[in-house]
């Protein structure tokens, strides 16, 4: 009779437990660090993002089904700066192998930073290390929205002569995206104090990308860009 009532004592906590803080949702940032193509400089490569470390911010709606399983939705943004002087250093670079042009400089100017944001949704397993902490895996898939960097490039030599400039509008693309993270929660009062790291990954094709080439002609083309980042970020969560 005592092991039926201490059996059916430890069954109700772990009812009542699971129950509890079945929804949370929450708003975190941190940095976003560019990764693959999306953060290669090169120019002889058309599919070099001369992405920067920029900045990632999250906001998350999660549903526990279980004890250990759950559901969420989340709406995520990342800005990421266009390396600019990195940027000139390879155009002075290609311009210094032939004399005739070893003086020629250049100077770039970027209005406008790479910027990503999309809804996914997706399953997370839940991993509780006690009634505070848990470690949490998730994987989503969703859409991106993907507008690239507006740019001016002009160049210069030494003796003052001043070459056409070179103008590219922003643009815009869209695009299935998944993303893999982890990270930790943990319980204080009614709040969720987060750490997770994300990696999100998007191939988009941005069309109507428009500008004015050297020789001052106006040009319309659709790059494709792979865009990848990871994010760590710090947030904060009211479970209910």
């Amino acid at each position: 009779m005592k092991l039926r009532i201490l059996f059916i004592l430890i069954l109700s906590t772990q009812l009542i437990y699971a129950q509890s803080d079945r929804q949370y949702i929450s708003l975190a940032v941190g940095p976003s660090f560019p990764l693959n193509d999306f953060a290669k400089m090169d120019l002889n490569d058309s599919t070099s993002g001369w992405a920067k470390t920029g900045v990632a911010f999250e906001f998350t709606y999660a549903y526990r089904l279980t004890h250990n399983f759950g559901l969420q939705g989340k709406i995520s943004y990342s800005s990421n700066k266009f390396d600019n002087f990195s940027y000139e250093d390879a155009l002075a670079a290609i311009y210094s192998r032939n004399p005739e042009d070893a003086d020629t400089s250049f100077s770039s100017e970027s209005s406008k930073n790479w910027s990503s944001a999309g809804f996914l949704v997706g399953p997370y397993i839940r991993f509780p290390f006690s009634s505070s902490l848990s470690w949490d895996i998730k994987a989503l898939v969703g859409m991106f929205g993907v507008s690239s960097p507006e740019l001016v490039l002009n160049g210069s030599t030494n003796s003052g002569d001043i070459l056409q400039e070179y103008y590219r509008l922003n643009g815009r693309g869209y695009a299935f995206a998944y993303n893999l993270g982890t990270g930790f929660k943990y319980k204080v009062s009614n709040y969720y104090a987060l750490l997770f790291v994300d990696y999100f990954e998007s191939k988009v094709k941005i069309n109507n990308v428009a500008g004015w080439d050297w020789n001052d002609e106006p040009y319309n083309q659709s790059i494709k860009q792979d865009v990848s980042y990871l994010s760590v970020t710090l947030g904060l969560g009211y479970y209910f």
